[in-house]
């Protein structure tokens, strides 16, 4: 007798969860301070979107119960924060980045905790340990620097978003997509364009929204490929390398957040604290319904 494989039901609201999950990661690529791509890690999406940007109708064939909620909830996302943006960074806030610091270190843990795993349950040698520590330290200290360096220039003079500016814009965003622990929107903060930007996307100005989504599109399919080979050659290399990005990315958030958006009292500090550590709670919990409304 011949038993037929039958496969696992999902669950209706494993719909609702990966929208959320995609809504959360457009909110992150909004913030600054933040990367959609961490976000992106955190949730378990980034693998299969790099393999999408490389191979997009290969993989949608195979993954669209995946992509469907995850596009709309990134564009759900990615809009309404945009509309949102001008009311929460309106009075120099520090709330939003603390939500997503704690959103970030809820996860943070398990990244690292499956970076270690080792790949086709073959163990690590002492070598592939050294290897996957120096990755780790490596992108964690770039990173560190490079966000160190930004953070001390002073401030840039507003630039109005014409499309060359739009489109190089798109440019720089679309790294934080392909390159965990990137946040593109803190350089175009530095920069001053950012909140111009954001009042396009909320405006519907499609004389700003296209440039700016044909620059993150090219470097997104450009970039993807390549992200994907290294991920399924040097696994562990590739993904400690993540975890040195999104913990580097985290601390630079607290150590030296974008001036405007700085901690500047005691009350305002705990405040921040408590949305942190909610940001947090969230996050484990998320996690834990993701897990259970997954199928097997």
């Amino acid at each position: 007798m011949t038993v037929q494989h039958k496969e696992p039901k999902e669950s209706p609201l494993l719909f609702l969860y990966r929208i959320i999950q995609g809504a959360l990661i457009g909110g992150g690529a909004i913030l600054p301070g933040v990367s959609g791509g961490v976000l992106a890690v955190v949730f378990g999406i980034y693998r299969p979107m790099m393999a999408f940007l490389s191979r997009p109708l290969q993989t949608f064939k195979t993954h669209w119960k995946l992509f469907v909620p995850v596009i709309l909830g990134v564009g759900l996302g990615f809009w309404g924060f945009a509309k949102l943006v001008a009311w929460l960074f309106s009075g120099d806030s520090p709330y939003p980045l603390a939500l997503f610091v704690g959103l970030i270190l809820g996860t943070l843990p398990l990244l690292y905790k499956d970076a270690q795993k080792p790949q086709n349950g073959v163990s690590l040698t002492a070598g592939e340990k050294r290897s996957n520590l120096l990755a780790l330290i490596i992108s964690f200290v770039a990173l560190m620097i490079f966000l160190f360096v930004i953070s001390r220039q002073s401030s840039a003079q507003s630039i109005e978003p014409t499309l060359a500016w739009s489109f190089l814009s798109g440019l720089i965003w679309g790294f934080s997509l392909v390159v965990p622990g990137l946040s593109s929107s803190s350089i175009l903060l530095f920069i001053g364009i950012y909140t111009k930007l954001m009042a396009g996307v909320k405006d519907l100005n499609f004389g700003i929204i296209i440039p700016l989504m044909l620059g993150i599109a090219i470097v997104a399919f450009v970039f993807a490929r390549f992200v994907d080979k290294l991920f399924e050659k040097r696994y562990g290399v590739a993904s400690n390398a993540v975890v040195g990005l999104v913990a580097a990315s985290t601390l630079a958030i607290i150590i030296f957040p974008p001036p405007e958006y700085a901690i500047t009292s005691f009350g305002q500090g705990a405040v921040s604290f408590v949305i942190m550590v909610v940001g947090f709670i969230a996050a484990h919990y998320l996690g834990k319904w993701g897990q259970k409304i997954k199928p097997d």
